[in-house]
């Protein structure tokens, strides 16, 4: 009897203990964007951003649960839910309505391109573009910075940035708009050559990393605010971020 009574008090501390230290899982919405992020053959998430997460991992209170998707689902599922997080997300006012900034982890500078063999096209300031066609995502904050309505008649509104790309490649529209990191992913991903486009004008410094609903814990939102400034303070930020993208210097640019 007393070996049973012993038995179960071991199995009902277990248990417990279990319970006890069982930790919540938190969602992290996301798209596929390599090489921040995206999903490899095997099923398994890589990218820069997953490296961060992965980093910042042992330095919280919670596990994270990463939830690749469309980014307008994604944006949707953030903006609507308490207590998740979004990136690679662009820091800007629009956004800063709806979702309350962790931090940033990159800064990516966007970019106004054309073919290397329209040297005719010039542009010094953004209300240049009136005088060309421009292939643009249905994106308010790629609106915004261009200071632009989504009743411009020299916009075509495309689905994706490979399909922007396909039109300037095909000379169906005179610009694209892009960052030049996921420029340069989708010049690979459409195995066209680099050299065959340039950047005409930079149009703003844009700082990427990880937001939160607005109405999240401020517990959690600060424990992953925490995580992310101590990636920077002991340098495995520096780290990872040289393992994935070449030292460069970025320009200023005044809006």
């Amino acid at each position: 009897m007393i070996r049973y009574i012993v038995s179960f008090i071991i199995i009902a501390n277990i248990f417990i203990s279990q319970s006890v230290y069982a930790r919540d899982k938190v969602v992290f919405y996301t798209e596929h964007y390599p090489p921040f992020q995206s999903q490899n053959h095997h099923g398994e998430f890589v990218g820069f951003a997953i490296d961060i997460l992965h980093a910042a991992q042992p330095h919280l209170d919670f596990d994270i649960d990463i939830q690749l998707m469309p980014w307008s689902r994604a944006y949707y599922n953030a903006q609507h839910t308490p207590n998740t997080f979004i990136f690679s997300i662009a820091n800007t006012d629009k956004r800063l309505a709806h979702f309350r900034w962790v931090g940033e982890f990159y800064t990516v500078q966007d970019m106004i391109y054309r073919k290397s063999n329209r040297p005719d096209i010039v542009l010094e300031k953004i209300n240049d573009i009136d005088r060309y066609t421009l292939a643009l995502l249905r994106s308010d904050a790629a609106l915004n910075r261009l200071k632009l309505d989504g009743t411009h008649p020299n916009i075509y509104f495309v689905r994706s940035q490979t399909a922007a790309l396909k039109m300037l490649q095909f000379d169906r529209v005179d610009l694209i708009y892009n960052n030049e990191i996921g420029f340069a992913e989708d010049i690979k991903k459409m195995g066209y050559n680099l050299s065959d486009f340039t950047a005409v004008l930079p149009v703003v410094n844009m700082p990427i990393g990880i937001s939160t609903h607005k109405d999240t814990d401020e517990k959690l939102a600060e424990d992953m605010r925490q995580a992310l400034h101590t990636l920077k303070q002991n340098g495995e930020l520096a780290t990872i971020t040289a393992r994935w993208f070449a030292p460069r210097v970025i320009p200023l640019v005044t809006e």
